[in-house]
């Protein structure tokens, strides 16, 4: 039976599912991201909103992603086209705040990268995650 592990992309720098799930096929992946997602709104859908769940399969493949406005039942009673506007400013804030944080890794990484050079103490780790990036 497949593997599938989950990535929450949240307001911080996301949560990473390292053991993984074993599920039968991607549409029962599918559902069980589902239900995590609502789990994880349930009443605090305006603040969520923007969140997005990955799903990976065994391989590091990304299966899918989804956003949590995509389910997000306080919605249901708009009209489609409000809704997709709605959805569509979701996406943007998700998209603004990975960018965000996506600059905020790198200016870490390049203050602890300058200390280094100099022989200074500088940052490692940071929430279990390697500051200075290796090359790839």
């Amino acid at each position: 039976m497949p593997v599938y592990t989950f990535k929450l992309a949240d307001d911080g720098r996301g949560v990473e599912d390292e053991t993984g799930v074993s599920l039968s096929d991607d549409e029962r992946a599918y559902r069980y991201a589902c239900d995590v997602i609502r789990e994880l709104m349930r009443c605090r859908e305006r603040c969520t909103r923007h969140w997005r769940l990955d799903v990976y399969q065994h391989d590091g493949e990304k299966v899918f992603e989804i956003p949590f406005a995509s389910l997000d039942p306080t919605l249901d009673h708009l009209n489609a086209q409000l809704r997709e506007q709605v959805e569509l400013t979701a996406r943007r804030v998700r998209s603004l705040t990975d960018a965000f944080e996506a600059a905020k890794v790198t200016a870490r990484e390049a203050k602890s990268l300058v200390a280094h050079s100099r022989g200074k103490p500088y940052l490692a780790v940071d929430h279990g995650r390697k500051v200075i990036r290796e090359n790839t």
